[in-house]
């Protein structure tokens, strides 16, 4: 099964971090501390849930808000934050056919 997950780039900025990462991930201190100061994943997702990956996704978006370098993983190949966009989003399109696809087969009954 497919992960995504992330680190965040030591940049000497990682201190201001910590608050967001663990109001968002209800994550210990020390956990994060570690986390960042030996280059550790900050979240780890399957590639299955949607919602984690939402989740995942508003994380980075405010991390980079506050000046953040993140470095996104699918397993162990690096890529682009609009990656897991490209993923959140062809969720929604395969929910909105299925749901389409279920409306259509309701109407002729």
């Amino acid at each position: 099964m497919s992960e995504i997950k992330f680190k965040v780039s030591k940049d000497g900025n990682e201190k201001k971090y910590i608050p967001l990462i663990r109001k968002m991930l209800s994550r210990s201190l020390s956990e994060i501390r570690e986390c960042l100061s030996n280059n550790g994943y900050i979240d780890i997702c399957s590639l299955e849930n949607i919602e984690g990956l939402q989740h995942m996704n508003e994380l980075i978006e405010e991390l980079q808000k506050k000046g953040a370098e993140i470095v996104l993983y699918e397993d162990d190949r690096v890529v682009e934050t609009e990656f897991l966009k490209n993923i959140i989003e062809a969720h929604f399109d395969a929910e909105r056919y299925l749901q389409e696809t279920d409306d259509k087969v309701i109407e002729k009954d």
